[in-house]
């Protein structure tokens, strides 16, 4: 009788955290030699494929497999200290499922918009996240008044940790908004990236939408192309999409595919919280 295999790890369609990971070093070498091993979704071992590039290679050995780990890592020279750095921080947040052939290299969302409680219960009334409530209180919260301010503060604070603290995303100049449905440059979205370019001292580039204002998004409806939005600049290296909600991924998907078209190399998105259903 055949030995059952359990699964290292069950992917969520929407987005993942880094469940876990491991260092295993030779010591006593001349030179240092280092395994890593993850258990996360492909989406989040690709981040440590990018970061590191030829300096490692893909392994299934038997640590692997006894660990019941879903990726494994060899670094024959060593491990760069950033790897570590990476990997407790996307134990943190979540990093977005992608389509297949998707434009965005990888996107992430600090958290869920809600809470789910019971089964059954309609999402209109789930509560929200500690960051579902930020992104709530600044974007919704009529007026100036003090809970709005400080929401949109709290909210600066955590993008800014976040690009500081990713490697990737750490190193790219630019910062790219995604054009809210007005199209007027003065989305919520939008806004918060111009607050976060000028705290990281980053560029701001505006993304312009060229068919005006935009339909609300809806279940079922089609995802925007990237026909629709424009790059009014032309690109160099990697770039970071900044936006405050994922739904499904398509709009920052469309201004990823233009971000490339202006000469971006590799596109990176953020959000403050994704929501709970697909789309």
């Amino acid at each position: 009788m055949g030995r059952t295999v359990i699964p290292a790890y069950f992917p969520d369609s929407r987005a993942n955290k880094l469940l876990d990971y491991q260092v295993w070093e030779v010591t006593g070498n001349a030179t240092p030699d280092n395994w890593l091993y993850l258990k996360g979704s492909n989406e989040v071992a690709r981040q440590f494929e990018v970061l590191n590039g030829n300096s490692c290679y893909s392994i299934k050995d038997r640590q692997m497999r006894s660990g019941n780990w879903s990726h494994g890592y060899h670094f024959p020279q060593g491990m760069n200290f950033k790897n570590n750095r990476m990997a407790n921080l996307l134990k943190e947040v979540l990093t977005m499922t992608l389509v297949r052939n998707a434009s965005i290299d990888c996107a992430i969302a600090f958290d869920w918009y809600k809470i789910p409680p019971e089964a059954g219960t309609q999402s209109e009334k789930w509560d929200n996240t500690e960051t579902g409530e930020l992104v709530h209180r600044g974007k919704y919260y009529k007026g100036v008044s003090r809970a709005k301010e400080m929401a949109r503060a709290a909210l600066s604070e955590k993008y800014l940790l976040f690009v500081q603290r990713h490697p990737l995303y750490a190193q790219c100049e630019t910062i790219i908004t995604v054009p809210g449905h007005n199209a007027d440059g003065a989305s919520f979205g939008e806004t918060m990236a111009q607050e976060v370019a000028d705290l990281a001292d980053k560029e701001l580039v505006l993304t312009k939408s060229l068919h005006g204002p935009r339909p609300q998004a809806k279940s079922g409806s089609e995802s925007p192309s990237a026909e629709q939005f424009h790059i009014p600049i032309s690109l160099a290296g990697d770039v970071i999409i900044l936006d405050d909600v994922y739904k499904s991924g398509g709009t920052m998907n469309a201004v990823a595919e233009a971000a490339k078209r202006a000469g971006a190399s590799r596109v990176f998105g953020v959000a403050a919280v994704r929501t709970m259903k697909r789309n």
